[in-house]
């Protein structure tokens, strides 16, 4: 019998303890008013970790810039060794230019051995143009926990990730995300 009171009892305080823990934010007060803040996270709905990059053409960019300026923006996480990275870049340089007015595109390099110089002479191989390129950096990479090329994170005009993943797209699917992102 005390087994069994233990062993609710335990269940109880763990079901407590997750209400407590919420993922849709908390509550902050600020004087009179209770603000709702974002949660901070690398999935879909949260505000992802800010950082600041350099891309290989000298901008520097915030992340947090993006939501305050109310433009979307992709992060793309590649390599100039990945095959799919590869297609990826050979689908979506036709279709980018139809949005790079509206949304920013930025590649971040996941191998932390690629240089500028390597990275440049890729994006004159492939013939991108008007995508952003930036050196791979650890805390970045950490942040966002990226294990794979080809991991996309759209981010929404709100500065919150509308989109989480990887893998090869075809053009459908560029445009679907693109569109996405555009009317964020």
């Amino acid at each position: 019998m005390k087994k069994v009171y233990l062993i609710t009892l335990f269940l109880f305080f763990m079901l407590f303890i997750n209400a407590c823990a919420s993922k849709t934010g908390h509550q902050v007060a600020t004087g009179n008013a209770i603000e709702q803040q974002e949660n901070v996270g690398i999935n879909k709905g949260e505000l992802p970790p800010d950082f600041t990059i350099t891309t290989i053409d000298g901008k520097q960019y915030r992340l947090s810039q993006f939501k305050e300026e109310n433009k979307p923006i992709l992060l793309y996480f590649w390599a100039s060794w990945c095959p799919f990275c590869s297609r990826d870049f050979d689908v979506v340089k036709n279709i980018y230019p139809k949005y790079a007015d509206k949304v920013t595109f930025l590649a971040i390099d996941l191998d932390l051995n690629e240089d500028k110089e390597l990275i440049s002479k890729y994006k004159e191989k492939k013939g991108i143009s008007g995508i952003d390129f930036a050196e791979g950096k650890t805390d970045i990479l950490s942040d966002y926990a990226i294990k794979y090329t080809t991991t996309k994170y759209a981010i929404a005009r709100n500065g919150l990730i509308l989109y989480k993943g990887s893998g090869v797209f075809n053009e459908q699917q560029w445009e679907v995300l693109f569109n996405a992102l555009v009317s964020s």
